[in-house]
């Protein structure tokens, strides 16, 4: 039997120690006391001394010495299968290191050539087994198009789960592989094995959770972290992964929740900047505010936390405080067209449209001169919708003609960003042209748009949509609806949905009913088909039908704002239903708090119910967030009823500039206010 079998692993003092004696043993003499050596026995001494004296050598760094060791050790005794574990193991730390790519792999198939000969000489011993996964996975990471390392590495993985279970360093390693692999499920159960074997071990609680995530088990994951806190509530780091799987799923008032719930106030800004974030997202602003002073003054320097009071302040429609708080991050970082795009929209809703155009102009100039790039074609994309929002078709069409052509700046060909921006960019093109009464140019250039999309992708669905958009616009529903009919049965649902959609915004909704209908019969489940079917049925005055819609959407899909918000507005422009329909708004606003649509139903809601004190704050803060000319006919309506007829025509006639609905209805209140009797303008 080799002598190998029980081996040594000791640090280097105590091998130190070892060597020593064995020079001393060496250095007795002969005797009754020392018999002589055979030479099988004195090849086995030499055999262990040169691989004690490769492992010293090892921990002290000098591999090159380290390795010759181990070859004469090997060479003395070829049995030794622990030699070659702990040999294959060192070159495996030899392969991870070196600036010579080949050089490292030759190193690595080495150490995997030890392993393997190891692994056959032990069967399922657990040593031989971690080494000849540690091999597999540095070859790998080193050649990660050859699929074999990583399946051996797997397979020994799971050899080792399986002869010794409690080995907690190779379940974490074989669960991340699984979790990294997609194989969510395989790795939730390796890490619910080391939750059960070390339930104290507090850093495998997050990967749990990450892969009871992916696989879909939601509770779980949950239960995996709330049982950490249940019995460490102080575990900070365990509050925020749990908070933060909370936001990924979208629920921001639970994730604030849970930060909230702390035993103590959160200390490290860390935790506290996401629990502003948390408090942000789920529309609770003044807290968000709250906690975003007190961090701003410890933090000044955060640009981060000073954008994100900024975007609190802008949900509460706060805009001049907000521009003071974001206009001087503009310039100085990252996102800088998305920045200038939320300061250009405070601006717009002051009323401010040229002093927009401005900041957005010379934004694109500065980062066209100075980059990078793709701000650049951010900022300039940003302009042209700015264009198109205030009806500047001649401008949409100028803004955009640079980013047409084939050849972007800045990007490789093909780029998905690129390409994505030219595909908005031709959009907004095609808007230009069809404003203008070029429906027919409109059509040719989306054609030639066509021509360099492959058919079936996302971008081809786009540019059909847009095809039946500008169709319906120029009177030619039935070939509109014949696009929409011929994308019905297809196996994915994105481009009917597209086009449906698109032949709403040209005001085509009758035509979408039926095939809507038709569609649901084959998609029964589709939230967004059940939701434009409602809209197409209210707007085409099929009232009746569109609230079954809602309704059996909103009993399936609760928390779905748009539905919440469009059937209660039904609701409140017939004065039916308030209570109930106040309550679709009130839910609305709270999982979208700034957008200004739903703020406009809640303060029309109001309004029906004579609350006007309440009405004016909803409806001026609506007014503060967008520039709609239903909002300031509301607004007009609610001046109107509490006696302030000079704010009453100030709102009417932004009605009339923002090019009201109805601009004989907004024109009759006007002239009422002057003198004519109107039941309309009286209290309801």
């Amino acid at each position: 039997m080799s002598p190998f079998q029980n081996p040594l692993r000791l640090p280097p003092a105590s091998l130190c120690a070892l060597l020593l004696t064995a020079g001393l043993v060496a250095a007795l003499p002969t005797g009754a006391a020392a018999p002589a050596r055979t030479p099988a026995e004195a090849t086995l001494a030499e055999a262990a001394y040169q691989f004690t004296l490769a492992k010293m050598l090892m921990e002290e760094g000098d591999y090159r010495e380290a390795r010759t060791a181990f070859e004469k050790a090997l060479r003395l005794d070829p049995s030794a299968a622990y030699v070659r574990v702990d040999y294959a193991e060192f070159l495996t730390r030899l392969g991870r290191f070196g600036r010579d790519r080949e050089g490292r792999v030759e190193r690595l198939r080495e150490a995997l050539a030890q392993a393997e000969t190891a692994q056959r000489d032990l069967g399922s011993n657990a040593d031989a087994l971690r080494v000849l996964a540690e091999a597999n996975l540095a070859l790998a990471a080193e050649a990660p198009e050859d699929p074999g390392p990583m399946a051996a590495a797997v397979a020994a993985l799971e050899a080792v789960r399986a002869a010794e279970p409690g080995d907690l360093r190779s379940l974490l390693q074989l669960g991340q592989i699984y979790l990294r692999r997609g194989e969510a499920e395989a790795a939730a159960q390796v890490f619910e094995e080391i939750v059960a074997e070390t339930p104290g071990y507090r850093p495998v609680y997050r990967m749990l959770a990450e892969a009871l995530i992916q696989s879909g088990q939601m509770d779980k994951a949950g239960e995996a972290l709330r049982e950490v806190l249940e019995g460490e509530p102080e575990a900070e780091a365990a509050r925020l992964a749990l908070a933060e799987i909370l936001a990924d799923r979208g629920d921001h008032r639970r994730a604030a929740e849970v930060l909230r719930s702390a035993p103590a106030p959160l200390e490290g800004v860390e935790a506290r900047t996401r629990l502003a974030t948390e408090l942000y997202l789920a529309g609770e602003l003044d807290p968000a505010l709250a906690e975003l002073d007190a961090l701003v003054a410890e933090v000044p320097d955060s640009r981060y936390l000073q954008l994100l009071r900024g975007l609190v302040l802008s949900a509460q429609a706060r805009n001049e405080e907000a521009l003071a708080a974001l206009e001087p991050l503009v310039g100085e970082g990252p996102g800088e067209a998305d920045l200038v795009v939320t300061v250009s929209q405070l601006l717009l809703r002051q009323e401010r449209e040229d002093d927009a155009v401005d900041l957005l102009r010379g934004t694109v100039r500065r980062l066209e001169d100075q980059g990078p790039e793709g701000e650049a074609r951010n900022a300039r994309l940003a302009l042209a919708r700015l264009y198109a929002d205030l009806g500047r078709w001649p401008a949409v069409e100028s803004t955009v003609a640079p980013l047409l052509s084939e050849g972007l700046p800045g990007e490789p060909a093909g780029e998905d960003a690129a390409e994505d921006e030219r595909l908005e960019a031709r959009l907004l093109h095609a808007d230009a042209l069809i404003q203008q009464g070029r429906g027919d140019d409109a059509l040719a250039a989306l054609a030639a748009a066509g021509d360099a999309v492959a058919e079936g992708t996302g971008r081809d669905v786009v540019l059909q949509a847009k095809r039946a958009e500008v169709l319906a616009r120029m009177g030619r529903e039935a070939e509109a609806v014949e696009i929409l009919r011929g994308t019905a049965g297809a196996e994915e649902p994105a481009a009917f949905l597209a086009i449906a959609e698109a032949l709403h915004r040209a005001e085509r909704f009758e035509e979408t009913i039926a095939p809507l209908q038709a569609f649901l019969g084959n998609r029964p489940d589709s939230r967004a088909a059940r939701f434009l079917l409602g809209a197409a049925q209210e707007r085409a005055g099929r009232r009746s039908d569109a609230e079954g819609t809602f309704d059996a959407l909103l009993a399936d899909e609760p928390e779905f704002h748009p539905a919440l918000n469009y059937l209660g507005y039904m609701w409140i422009e017939e004065a039916k239903n308030l209570d109930r329909a106040m309550d679709l708004v009130r839910q609305a606003v709270a999982l979208d708090p700034d957008n200004g649509a739903y703020i406009d139903s809640l303060g029309w809601g109001f309004y029906q119910l004579g609350r006007y004190d309440e009405a004016r704050e909803a409806l001026e803060r609506a007014a503060r967030l967008i520039q709609d000319p239903t909002v300031y006919e509301h607004l007009g309506d609610v001046y109107a009823a509490l006696g302030e007829p000079d704010s009453a025509r100030r709102a009417y006639r932004r009605a009339m500039e923002l090019e009201a609905d109805d601009p004989e209805e907004v024109a009759r209140k006007l002239g009422a206010l002057d003198g004519e009797d109107s039941p309309d303008l009286q209290r309801p």
